[in-house]
């Protein structure tokens, strides 16, 4: 029985990976040179990537950790079948190469594919602040990591969680089980209203559904399953004038 439902809950994790698939860059911005960097990639944004029918960038100035103040970009696709073409034109590629890459040191790219059977977006959900926790987690872990990110996503259902939560685990481009869970928030304030009464409610569900004291012991056991060093925390922001339209 055990057995079975390892295999029929693996099944569910493979089935329900999104197609969609985000190429993530690392933008390192040269000494004294922010605003024409800035001004560069929100004229090139808003010129070429604005119809459903161009090529969708989004950019996230990095807040905390080694990287602050540099940007992600990212290229959000349907499949990873985008990957081996693009919708960019010479003119697009042009005005790239002229008034952005003299700007920025190219740091590392990865792909990430969002799990859409852990990842939660209620209606109407808004904020551009991120607070992201990047996980790895052991082989031996896998069990103990998505049952977690499963049972919350239930349980932000049920009780009517008002912020948005997508989980992407790394494709390509990284060294062990690397997953970002992604939470969105109205800036800080959000952040700090967010994590209240609206945490304890879904904790409050997830041990109603799952059973007294669940939620902590399977966060526990969750955070038993990374590698050592496996946890960091980052905030980043939403550039809209430099992004594509959500």
């Amino acid at each position: 029985m055990k057995n079975f439902i390892l295999i029929s809950f693996l099944t569910l994790f493979v089935t329900s990976i999104s197609a969609q698939v985000g190429q993530a860059r690392l933008l390192k911005v040269n000494d004294g040179q922010m605003q024409e960097f800035s001004e560069g990639i929100s004229e090139k944004t808003q010129k070429y990537n604005r119809s459903e029918e161009s090529d969708q960038y989004f950019t996230f100035r990095i807040l905390s950790g080694p990287n602050t103040n540099d940007f992600i970009r990212v290229r959000w696709m349907e499949s990873i079948g985008e990957l081996d073409s693009n919708s960019a034109g010479m003119k697009e590629l042009n005005f790239w190469n002229k008034n952005v890459v003299p700007y920025y040191t190219e740091g590392t790219s990865r792909i990430w594919s969002r799990n859409n059977g852990v990842s939660y977006v209620p209606e109407d959900a808004t904020g551009n602040l991120r607070r992201v926790i990047y996980y790895n987690y052991k082989d031996s872990g896998e069990w103990d990591f998505w049952r977690f990110r499963q049972r919350v996503k239930r349980a932000m259902e049920e009780s009517g969680y008002e912020s948005a939560m997508n989980v992407l685990w790394c494709s390509s481009g990284c060294s062990g089980n690397w997953v970002q869970v992604r939470f969105h928030h109205d800036g800080f304030t959000g952040q700090a209203s967010d994590y209240g009464e609206p945490l304890q409610n879904m904790i409050s569900k997830y041990n109603e559904i799952f059973g007294e004291d669940a939620y902590d012991q399977d966060s526990a056991s969750a955070e038993d399953a990374l590698v050592e060093d496996g946890r960091r925390i980052r905030h980043l922001m939403l550039i809209p004038e430099m992004s594509s339209v959500w």
